[in-house]
């Protein structure tokens, strides 16, 4: 089994979201925006219902357990989607929702990006568990704030971030993985 990637070229990801519009998919549209996005994990995202996203400009993480606690904001094209998908819904339904009314199960929205990563013939490492991945990836590209990255998805190594976004240790890293900080 190959190794899960993220969506390192934003062209693939314009690519998706074009053809989620195109398709009039404007669920899946918002679960892999705000996958990508957030960087939240996806058991997070689809238990989220309508209440906790209708009207609001970001959303509370608390995880006591972990010590958790941040807010993330959401961008202009998520806000504007979410207004979409909460018009006739009722705050206690499930924000992302299968055909027949239920909450979305995770193998569901794994089988539909499959099939949107197989109609756009792209790479077959790229799953839904890239969607975290890319975020991280694009965040890093864009921060170079590995430190931020370890700590976000609770990891307990640098080294291991990396390899989780699938940096080239020689090409996109520019520090010294051994460094420590004495005080």
């Amino acid at each position: 089994m190959s190794k899960v990637i993220p969506i390192k070229d934003e062209k693939v990801i314009k690519k998706i979201k074009d053809f989620y519009i195109s398709n009039k998919n404007y669920r899946d549209l918002l679960f892999f925006l705000l996958a990508i996005n957030t960087g939240l994990k996806l058991s997070f995202l689809l238990s989220l219902n309508i209440s906790d996203v209708k009207e609001k400009e970001s959303i509370r993480i608390v995880d006591e357990e972990k010590n958790i606690n941040r807010e993330i904001f959401f961008n202009e094209e998520i806000k504007s989607l979410i207004k979409k998908i909460c018009i006739n819904s009722r705050d206690n339904e499930p924000l992302f929702r299968s055909k027949r009314g239920f909450r979305l199960e995770r193998t569901t929205a794994f089988r539909n990006f499959k099939r949107v990563c197989k109609d756009l013939m792209l790479e077959t490492d790229i799953s839904l568990q890239s969607l975290r991945k890319t975020f991280g990836f694009h965040y890093y590209q864009k921060t170079k704030d590995l430190l931020f990255l370890q700590n976000f998805f609770n990891q307990p190594s640098i080294a291991q971030t990396i390899d989780f976004i699938d940096l080239d240790r020689n090409l996109d890293c520019n520090f010294n993985l051994n460094f420590v900080v004495n005080f």
